[in-house]
């Protein structure tokens, strides 16, 4: 709904308005490629480990390893292309597919926002809030409490 029809047929005007939002307001991800995806958030947001960084390293880990599991799962479901359940598909959902190509152009583009980021920067500047001894950055970091509850 990135036109904001809500109701009634889709035409070109709708797709350029949608191409438009999307390539002014989002930093895209693929679903196809979630371990890169994440890489580049956490490269563009830095995102930062905070309180265990080795405990959240192994978290993300298992979040890879399921997100390319279901990536294998829906590409199994999807019809071949050529046949007629894959044209009806494709006809139905022809915006979406340009919509898709798009953000698939702008993927490649975007790279650029996060050029000289180190990947690892969730590891190289993250702190231990539970480590004994803590590792804090220099200008201060305030650890959450957890409750004994």
């Amino acid at each position: 709904r990135l036109s904001r029809q809500l109701s009634g047929d889709l035409d070109e005007e709708h797709v350029k308005l949608a191409l438009e939002v999307i390539r002014r307001k989002f930093l895209v991800g693929l679903g196809g490629n979630p371990t890169a995806t994440i890489f580049r958030f956490e490269r563009f947001f830095t995102w930062i480990y905070r309180v265990n960084p080795m405990q959240q390293e192994k978290c993300r880990q298992e979040i890879f390893e399921s997100a390319a599991a279901n990536v294998l799962v829906e590409q199994g479901n999807t019809p071949a292309e050529g046949t007629p359940a894959y044209d009806l598909l494709a006809f139905q959902n022809q915006f979406d597919l340009q919509l898709f190509g798009y953000i698939e152009s702008l993927w490649k583009e975007q790279e650029q926002f996060v050029e000289g980021i180190d990947e690892d920067i969730r590891t190289t500047e993250g702190t231990c809030c539970e480590c004994d001894p803590p590792t804090l950055p220099p200008e201060g970091f305030l650890c959450p409490v957890t409750s004994t509850q």
